[in-house]
């Protein structure tokens, strides 16, 4: 029973969830990382659109009806505009500067 009471906290508090801290800084890195590949490249992919929905009119006993057109769209390439993108890169380079130093101080 002792030893029960003194492993329960070990257990409980390996298994609990990353700080909020940390996934923000997870967050961030990721869209710094996303942000000056496009820089890089000079555009962005936006992703392809799968379809839309048309309402018609429909014969008794309903009056309304939806159908699922298919319209597909390539992903398309969209410019980037360079001085936005660096100076969002810098403000997100400060949130992570900032979140490293708070490190496991904030919750």
């Amino acid at each position: 029973m002792k030893w029960t009471v003194l492993i329960l906290p070990l257990v409980l508090t390996a298994c609990a969830a990353p700080s909020p801290c940390a996934q923000r800084l997870a967050e961030v890195t990721a869209e710094i990382v996303e942000r000056e590949r496009a820089l890089a490249r000079g555009y962005r992919i936006r992703p392809a659109q799968d379809g839309k929905t048309v309402l018609r009119l429909c014969d008794l006993p309903e009056l309304l009806c939806t159908d699922h057109v298919q319209q597909p769209r390539a992903a398309r390439r969209v410019p980037v505009d360079a001085s936005a993108e660096q100076a969002a890169v810098q403000r997100l380079r400060a949130e992570q500067a900032s979140l490293r130093w708070q490190g496991d101080m904030c919750l």
